[in-house]
């Protein structure tokens, strides 16, 4: 079920665990697809030697591509206080550096977000100033960094990190080709952003996609699933897919779409998506 029989690439989100649960999972997803995502968050923030030693022969055996998203559990790049400030940003160079030890070309980014829904205009700009720091870190590795749009769930979540025109207002303050835009299809229908839109207007710039299913707004979703952004298979969902993948082919989109569900699921999203 390799992803040569789709056109799209197809790359599967990664095993979430350590040591011998991370191996085994990630060999099963390296059966199915051709490029996993590393997620550099809880638990993988920590002593991952093991981990990553694994990955690169899994590389050189199987031939296996990677994705990696940056850390953004812990700290904050847009935080007054400098100190947190400075140490969330290296934490992102490190994921960097992590991808560029698993040849990855495309590190995703969560955008800074607004703790307590505190609108102050110093948080704009040090968002801008860590976005350029990362960036150029990225330059430097040869690695392209896709700030990725988020759901609109609740008020830490303020809309120049869902909104698309926002997002990419953004994207033209930092001002470096290596930084654009990681397309989240399902946090756009969560936003209730018009996913379609931007694969037209903004192709040039989407360096990696995540997909996956919901029921659009997050009151939808918290009826039928308990969750206001649940992350379902596509299929499972309110989604457009054929749609999706319609315009994806239409604009020439040459990266790579991101199965981002659970993984006992990935065998049917991959089956459902390359049936379309």
């Amino acid at each position: 079920m390799k992803t040569e029989k789709n056109n799209l690439k197809l790359c599967a989100k990664g095993s979430r665990k350590l040591g011998r649960d991370f191996i085994e999972e990630t060999k099963y997803l390296a059966d199915i697809v051709d490029c996993i995502e590393i997620d550099f968050n809880y638990p993988h923030d920590g002593d991952f030697r093991q981990e990553m030693a694994f990955l690169k022969k899994l590389q050189r055996d199987k031939k296996i591509r990677y994705t990696v998203h940056a850390q953004y559990l812990s700290g904050s790049i847009n935080d007054f206080n400098n100190i947190i400030r400075q140490e969330s940003i290296k934490q992102v160079f490190k994921s960097i550096d992590y991808a560029s030890q698993l040849k990855s070309s495309v590190v995703t980014l969560h955008p800074a977000l607004e703790p307590y829904g505190l609108k102050l205009e110093r948080r704009k700009k040090l968002e801008i100033e860590a976005y350029k720091k990362i960036a150029d870190y990225g330059a430097k590795k040869k690695i392209k960094i896709g700030i990725e749009n988020e759901a609109q769930t609740c008020f830490w979540f303020p809309d120049r990190a869902c909104k698309f025109d926002l997002l990419t207002e953004t994207i033209s303050k930092v001002k470096n080709k290596y930084f654009g835009m990681t397309l989240d299809i399902g946090h756009a229908n969560v936003s209730e952003e018009n996913y379609l839109l931007a694969i037209e207007k903004y192709n040039s710039k989407i360096y990696h996609i995540h997909a996956h299913d919901n029921f659009g707004k997050p009151e939808n979703n918290l009826k039928k699933s308990n969750r206001p952004d649940p992350h379902l298979a596509p299929g499972k969902g309110k989604i457009d897919w054929k749609k999706v993948v319609q315009a994806l082919k239409k604009y020439n989109y040459q990266g790579y779409f991101e199965l981002e569900c659970e993984i006992h699921e990935m065998a049917k999203a991959i089956e459902y998506i390359t049936s379309i």
